[in-house]
């Protein structure tokens, strides 16, 4: 059954896979169909609405995931910390850093892109696993005010068979001001939309998301 298609093509779904599903499927409107606002009840920004508001029962069925494993997260950790941290935090003798690429924070296979606000282009890489129908075509669509510039390659996914991964990329610039420019980036086939939130963000903002 397409639900139950798990994105390593076993009988489980991994944390990251779950929680890829419940951030992709979010509403990005209240229940309304107003904007999401902060607790002054003022329009919340990115770093306030995140994913948006969680809907189950898309989540149930995202179409596409965001996967990570252990040597994922580890090969992040010793981009961040090192050796040391890597022991400490998975302890696991067969996880070192001299066997796994170095993963910086930008490059993680995360649903959520976050990119430096910058007017030179930045590229990104991610990979999506399909959950749902075997046959399925997805095309992306962006949103973004006229100050980003987004651009997706390839603008089109066609998967074959379920579990099958695709990798794209994605490449932001920015020529506004201010902190915090926002967008999104949706993956549209006839029966699914995988959102991710894209934003673009200066200095301390980026270091601290």
């Amino acid at each position: 059954e397409r639900r139950r298609t798990s994105p390593g093509g076993g009988a489980g779904w991994s944390p990251a896979a779950v929680k890829s599903a419940i951030m992709t499927t979010s509403d990005a409107v209240d229940r309304s169909g107003g904007p999401i606002l902060d607790e002054q009840r003022r329009n919340a920004d990115a770093y306030a609405t995140g994913a948006g508001h969680v809907n189950p029962a898309r989540a149930a069925d995202p179409g596409l995931v965001y996967d990570l494993g252990a040597a994922d997260y580890a090969g992040y950790i010793c981009a961040l910390l090192g050796e040391a941290a890597l022991a400490v935090i998975a302890r696991d003798p067969s996880l070192s850093c001299a066997k796994l690429p170095r993963t910086p924070e930008v490059e993680l296979n995360y649903p959520a892109i976050t990119v430096p606000l910058q007017p030179a282009p930045f590229t990104v890489r991610r990979t999506v696993t399909n959950v749902g129908p075997a046959a399925s075509t997805y095309t992306a669509e962006v949103e973004a005010p006229k100050s980003l510039t987004v651009r997706v390659s390839p603008g089109t996914l066609v998967f074959t068979k379920a579990g099958e991964k695709k990798t794209f990329s994605v490449t932001v610039s920015s020529h506004g001001s201010g902190d915090v420019l926002e967008g999104s980036l949706s993956w549209v086939s006839g029966k699914h939309v995988v959102r991710s939130p894209i934003i673009a963000a200066a200095g301390r903002r980026l270091l601290e998301r």
